[in-house]
């Protein structure tokens, strides 16, 4: 009494360990260190908006001209002065609104790269929390069914006590017993790297998981048009047409002005000198990276077209993958495992009446473990489809 109410003890503090999938993903998303970076890039271009309206830092300049030989003479002629230039670049021709369109344009497909290794991250995270659990309920199934071999072990011993069976038939039960220790052991293996993996992806120690495996016919929302990977295609094909409205603009330059105000020997009077530098656009290199821009933004239109194509394609994929796992399941859960038990209670009373051989019984058990088996495997088709399907349909699945 006392060691089974330890056990139920130990149950009830692993269960109140058990994480949620939406607790396993909240600690990603908190803790994963490629989101931290991409959130950081998110800041630089924040930063780069503010940058992209700034203009250019003017230019002091401090200077005498007309320097003899005898440095202490500032009045042997008429050109000898001292002088304090300033230089100012003005910028013209909307260039500043179009720098700032551009950087907006980045630090939207910043935000949109956030929000696409969001749903890659929850999409990995869904398949392995559900593919964990599936491993777990097949190890405990493996565990059931050493504990039916060994019941049958302990019959299959009293009948050859009572010379109703053989030693070959104890030992391969024994025999069996030990495959599906081996079989565990790997299994433990797999589900013990797996939960390493998952520490190694939300960056926190996952001890147990608290998951429900439903399945259910599941329908594919195909909104593609709202995807963050078809939106960042979008904003860079906008943001080159951008490019080549800039480059167009650059055509005519920003003016440079230029004053200066030089200071004289008494005798003479102080003048200053103003003139404006304006750069001629003679050689046609804007005009090729115009035609540079415009290539870009159609490459990316082309790319745009080829993703959404893609998506399509891959999501009726995952759809007929689901679609099939589901029918395959339902057939063995609740057509094929329901014949085999009945066919296993009638092996059991036929044996309790001597007509059947206890290996019968085994055998039909196998069949029924195996089946048990495929409908796990089934099942993890399923989640793993679903898992996949999360990143395309952006969770919308009904």
């Amino acid at each position: 009494m006392l060691r089974n109410s330890f056990i139920l003890l130990c149950l009830m503090i692993s269960s109140s360990f058990a994480q949620s999938l939406e607790e396993i993903i909240n600690s990603a998303i908190n803790n994963n260190r490629d989101l931290q970076a991409i959130e950081k890039s998110i800041q630089i271009a924040n930063e780069q908006i503010k940058l992209s309206n700034k203009w250019d830092n003017p230019i002091l300049t401090i200077g005498a001209n007309d320097l003899q030989f005898d440095t202490s003479r500032r009045d042997l002629e008429p050109m000898q002065a001292q002088y304090l230039g300033f230089s100012q670049n003005i910028p013209i021709n909307d260039k500043f609104t179009l720098q700032e369109e551009i950087a907006q344009k980045d630090k939207n497909i910043a935000q949109l790269n956030y929000e696409d290794a969001k749903l890659k991250l929850k999409s990995k995270l869904i398949q392995y929390v559900y593919s964990i659990k599936i491993l777990e309920n097949k190890y405990s199934l493996l565990n059931e069914y050493q504990k039916n071999i060994k019941s049958l072990e302990d019959l299959t011993t009293s009948l050859y006590e009572n010379s109703k069976s053989n030693q070959n038939m104890i030992i391969d039960l024994k025999t069996d017993y030990l495959k599906i220790e081996v079989q565990k052991e790997n299994l433990k293996n797999i589900i013990n790297n797996s939960y390493l993996k998952l520490e190694e992806i939300t960056y926190d120690k996952v001890s147990s998981i608290d998951i429900a495996l439903d399945i259910k016919e599941l329908i594919f929302v195909k909104e593609i048009s709202t995807h963050p990977k078809i939106k960042i295609l979008e904003q860079n094909s906008e943001k080159f047409n951008k490019q080549a409205l800039l480059e167009d603009a650059k055509k005519l330059s920003d003016v440079k002005v230029n004053v200066a105000y030089f200071q004289r020997d008494d005798k003479y009077k102080d003048y200053a000198n103003i003139s404006l530098s304006i750069p001629l656009a003679l050689y046609g290199k804007e005009n090729i990276k115009i035609v540079q821009a415009k290539m870009k933004a159609s490459e990316f239109k082309d790319k745009l077209d080829d993703m959404k194509k893609s998506f399509e394609l891959k999501l009726a994929s995952l759809q007929n993958d689901i679609d099939s796992s589901y029918k395959k399941y339902q057939l063995i859960k609740e057509r094929i495992i329901p014949l085999q038990v009945n066919n296993q209670d009638t092996i059991e009373k036929y044996n309790s009446l001597g007509i059947t051989q206890p290996n019968e019984i085994l055998k039909n058990l196998n069949k029924i473990i195996k089946n048990r088996v495929a409908a796990y495997d089934e099942m993890k088709n399923y989640f793993d489809a679903y898992g996949k399907s999360y990143y395309f349909t952006q969770g919308k699945i009904r």
